[in-house]
């Protein structure tokens, strides 16, 4: 049966991750199919990994001061700031089904999709398995994250169209850190305009059937069922919540809270 491609245009950053948690629940227990999810964010907003802690990686007062969001994904990987310059995609499968059970293969598989695409475009792509990345003329162009949950697999990443390396140095603490040994990210990072590829409908159309390809499948439009979006309105109370966005700086600042001894008895 052929996967579903769903592009969703512009959309906030906290329900996209309300979203893509939704679909995955759907498709994993077979009450969707299988997927490819393509969106754009309307305002610049920062991914962070759901094993990360926010003090670690992101400038919090920067971001609140700048409307920038901060949104924990369910999601493993490290994080990632993203803004309306970028195509963001979700390849949904379920377990046991043509992503490979084994995570490094399975990115290795879903990845071939973006190299796959880069070339369609006329620009060169490389696998970079160690970041979980695409390169492209030795600088990066697409970082990932996998998750499972659900019996559904999800691997979501981005494709730098164009980039604001200024303000993503203000937002995130150690702007290189998901990067080969450079100086700058603007050292280490590439974009499709760059290379004076902008044609996003073309870069759409290369995207989607690259990850065809890869996967050796077909897809068809689909749309969201009345059951998704009902769910993702539901999750997108959890994503806006500071007790989900800090969870692991709540559970860290527990683990080092010392210990209040006993009350002394009287004798």
């Amino acid at each position: 049966m052929a996967w579903r491609f769903l592009d969703i245009g512009k959309i906030d950053g906290f329900y996209s991750a309300a979203l893509f948690e939704s679909v995955g629940r759907h498709v994993g227990a077979c009450s969707a199919p299988e997927t490819i999810l393509f969106w754009r964010v309307r305002s610049p907003v920062v991914y962070l990994g759901y094993h990360q802690c926010v003090g670690d990686e992101i400038n919090a007062g920067f971001c609140s001061a700048n409307n920038i969001g901060i949104v924990r994904r369910i999601l493993g990987g490290g994080c990632g700031f993203c803004d309306e310059n970028q195509v963001l995609y979700s390849v949904i499968g379920r377990e046991g089904g043509v992503i490979p059970n084994d995570i490094n293969a399975a990115y290795i598989r879903v990845l071939r999709g973006v190299v796959n695409a880069l070339e369609t475009i006329g620009a060169e792509g490389e696998l970079e398995p160690a970041r979980n990345a695409v390169y492209s003329k030795g600088r990066k162009i697409s970082g990932n994250a996998q998750g499972r949950f659900d019996s559904a697999v999800l691997i979501n990443g981005s494709l730098l169209l164009n980039f604001d390396f200024g303000l993503m140095d203000r937002v995130l603490k150690n702007p290189t850190k998901n990067l080969q040994p450079v100086k700058s990210a603007r050292e280490g990072m590439i974009t499709l305009k760059d290379m004076g590829i902008t044609d996003i409908k073309a870069i759409k159309k290369a995207l989607r059937q690259g990850f065809e390809i890869a996967l050796g499948i077909s897809s068809e439009d689909g749309v969201l069922t009345r059951s998704e979006t009902d769910m993702a309105k539901q999750l997108l109370d959890k994503y806006t919540q500071k007790d989900w966005t800090y969870r692991m700086d709540i559970k860290r600042a527990l683990r080092k809270k010392p210990a209040v001894p006993p009350p002394r008895q009287s004798e």
